[in-house]
């Protein structure tokens, strides 16, 4: 069995066929055009033909959840122009009061110009979509939970919020799937996942504190319940929920390249903030994470950063290992 994990990044779009033994038969990757869902579409489109000599039985989409496709538009966040969500910190766990390097969905629907033509899709679930051949209105979860739109821990759209800033109709369904879920099949037969946002199916097997050291830094642990707090929402933590429907705290940012003691300070700063105990042990993974593991377990603190063995592919390896699960239990 074979499953092709298909990540569509800021930077790159990449496709990864693996095995069920998790080992990658194959990779390809091309730049990823975000001008249109056109263009879009065809990376991707690109990016899957590499595969055509190959025998898989399964897609499983993963992208970056800031961009919504909405009415042949892919718009992008807003960047904090203004505290839109203030005050709501305890329903949605994104501070969007506080200025950060990354927007939301949330931004990215108030620039819409009218919320009457069609489902507004995450990039991967609209992509889903046009490989399966099918219409979806719906989020999955690990996008809903990275929007800044969900009362996070009702597991419900924050309708009054939305209302609030005139989302009125809701341009998606009240109703959320999993990332597990096939939506349809190619006109190859091959099942589509839902699939979801690509820092949020990580953790499923093996929840622990991460840096995915890429284009942005990732800074993230997981989390048993949702408990916000304000020095959290100081530092700029936002709250996500995970495919296997847990909670993670994250915060996202842009560094310098190479990366400076100022940025690694930082990170550690976070970490502190995240309550994380010492001596945990932090993976750093990515295109960067060899690099960027010794040189933040050279600085002292109170954790130990080291990168697994491939720490580039770390990410979809262990996505690949929970749709190769999912798709077993949907036989």
């Amino acid at each position: 069995m074979q499953i092709l994990i298909l990540d569509i990044g800021c930077s790159f779009t990449k496709g990864y066929l693996f095995n069920d033994t998790l080992n990658i038969l194959a990779e390809f990757k091309v730049e990823t055009d975000i001008s249109s869902p056109e263009t879009l579409e065809t990376g991707v489109r690109k990016v899957i033909s590499e595969f055509d000599k190959h025998t898989y039985q399964a897609i499983f989409p993963l992208s970056f959840g800031e961009g919504v496709v909405y009415n042949n538009i892919i718009y992008e966040p807003t960047h904090n122009r203004e505290a839109l969500i203030d005050n709501n910190y305890a329903q949605t766990g994104t501070p969007t009061d506080v200025k950060r390097d990354i927007g939301s969905a949330f931004q990215s629907l108030l620039t819409f110009p009218s919320y009457s033509d069609g489902p507004a899709l995450p990039v991967s679930t609209y992509i889903a979509s046009r490989l399966a051949r099918t219409e979806i209105d719906r989020w999955d979860l690990t996008h809903a939970g990275n929007s800044g739109m969900l009362n996070v821990s009702q597991r419900q759209w924050f309708v009054e919020l939305l209302k609030k800033h005139k989302c009125e109709p809701l341009p998606f369904s009240t109703e959320f799937m999993s990332s597990a879920t096939i939506v349809g099949n190619t006109e190859k037969g091959i099942a589509v996942f839902a699939g979801g946002h690509d820092h949020s199916c990580i953790s499923v097997f093996d929840p622990r504190p991460i840096i995915i050291a890429g284009t942005w830094v990732v800074i993230s642990h997981p989390e048993i319940a949702f408990i916000p707090r304000e020095q959290e929402k100081r530092a700029g933590i936002r709250w996500t929920i995970t495919a296997n429907g847990g909670y993670h705290k994250q915060v996202v940012k842009k560094v310098s390249n190479p990366i400076t003691l100022a940025d690694m300070n930082y990170i550690i700063s976070i970490y502190k903030r995240m309550r994380v105990p010492e001596k945990s042990e932090i993976y750093v993974i990515g295109g960067y994470g060899e690099k960027l593991a010794p040189e933040l377990d050279r600085l002292n603190s109170p954790y130990h950063f080291i990168a697994p063995p491939e720490a580039e592919v770390y990410q979809h390896r262990q996505t690949a290992r929970y749709a190769f699960r999912a798709l077993e239990l949907h036989k």
